[in-house]
Order: C-alpha cells, then structure tokens, then sequence
C-alpha cells in the first residue's frame, strides 16, 4: 500500500469497496484485525480514524484487489503487482500475510539469504508465525545464519545459488527483479497471481527440497520456534 494516499480515503470508498467485494462490517473487521465497532463507527463517519487504522483497512482491502481512485474505487483486473522501494521485502510479507491469513498455508522461499534479513523483517516473520503460517527455506551451501529450526531448511549447492529471492504461497509467486548490489537489497518485486504457475513452481521447489541436504548446524544467535 502506498501509505501516503489513505488519508483521503472516505468512509463512501469503504463501503463501496465492501460491496465490490461482498463483504460484510464483521468480515472487514475480521480481516483487517480490528473491531467491528471501530468499522461501523468509521464507515457512519462518527469517528476520524488514526492513520494507523486507516493503513489497516486500506490494505487489507488493497490485498483484496481493491483499488482507490480519486473519486471512488475500483477492482483491481490484472494478476500481476510490483512491489517497489527499500521496504518491497515487508510489503511481501504483508502480502503472504493477508494472503494465508486464516488458512494456515505454507510459504516456500528460493534464494534465501537469512543473513540479510532485517530485525523489523523478523517481527514480520513472527507474526505470520503466530497466525499459522508454516515456510520452508532454501539457503546457499555454508549460510549458517540460520534463525529458524534446522528442519526448515535446506542448502543449495554454491554454483547454483543467485541471489534472486522467489517466494510461492497460495496462488501466488513472487520474484525480485531488481537487486541494488551495493546494498545486496531487493528493491523491486514481481508478483503473479496464478495457481498454475504456483502449483509448477512449488512441484520444482519439492525436487530441489529432496535433493539438497539439511544444513547441520546454525550459527544465529537466537532461533525462534
């Protein structure tokens, strides 16, 4: 979501965007994670939001493929989103959290450089965690930095490794496509909706899972479960 545009967003554009969605207050509520009396009283415009709940209903909704124009909204009709800028890696977090919230799915991670990630990227880790989420990883041979329990892990030969991060998790794939090198940061992210491409894409991750081997020990200085 681009944070800077919620604050024009009324309480009309939320509503219209339920109906687009068929949703109902409760299930806006449920999948935004706030009460359904803070929707009801936003939605009756008694109550001007903090920008904190507003950026929660603006993307849930936007997860949703809403999109919100000047004036109104619309659904979003392509299957492809790039996701831009230093924070692109969060943004996919959101995304494989709005994505498999509630259904308890499983996140499978390509190119994965545990040493990179950062502490806020970690709490966004936890917190799919905490709502069910299970992932897999495939790390570089030798990468030891390993914050998660061995058995999510597994080492890909050196000579095969790029860092390149792919992540399947529903339906959807997402592929870096633009590294800054200087700061080894993704900087930009495509992300294709398409249950084909995903169910190919996660059969390929399987093949390399069972014949790549199980990292021996970690050197993180602290794992989560």
């Amino acid at each position: 979501m681009d944070s800077k545009h919620h604050v024009y967003i009324n309480a009309s554009q939320i509503r219209a965007a339920r109906a687009l969605l068929n949703w109902s207050q409760d299930e806006l509520a449920t999948a935004s994670g706030l009460s359904i009396a803070t929707i009801r009283k936003i939605e009756s415009g008694h109550i001007s939001p903090r920008d904190k709940t507003m950026e929660a209903i603006v993307s849930t909704l936007e997860q949703s493929k809403i999109v919100f124009l000047s004036s109104g909204v619309r659904v979003r009709n392509n299957d492809v989103v790039t996701l831009e800028g230093d924070d692109c890696y969060l943004q996919l977090l959101d995304d494989i959290h709005h994505t498999t919230k509630g259904k308890k799915g499983e996140a499978l991670f390509i190119y994965a450089d545990p040493r990179l990630v950062t502490e806020e990227e970690i709490q966004s880790f936890r917190r799919l965690r905490k709502h069910g989420l299970k992932w897999r990883f495939i790390a570089e041979e030798g990468n030891t930095h390993i914050f998660y329990p061995l058995e999510e892990f597994r080492w890909m030969p050196k000579r095969f490794f790029k860092r390149n991060i792919q992540v399947i998790y529903g339906s959807k794939i997402a592929v870096g496509i633009t590294i800054d090198r200087s700061r080894n940061l993704t900087t930009k992210i495509l992300v294709i909706d398409s249950a084909p491409l995903a169910e190919s894409t996660r059969n390929l991750f399987e093949f390399m899972w069972e014949n790549c081997r199980k990292p021996p020990h970690t050197t993180a200085p602290e794992i989560y479960e």
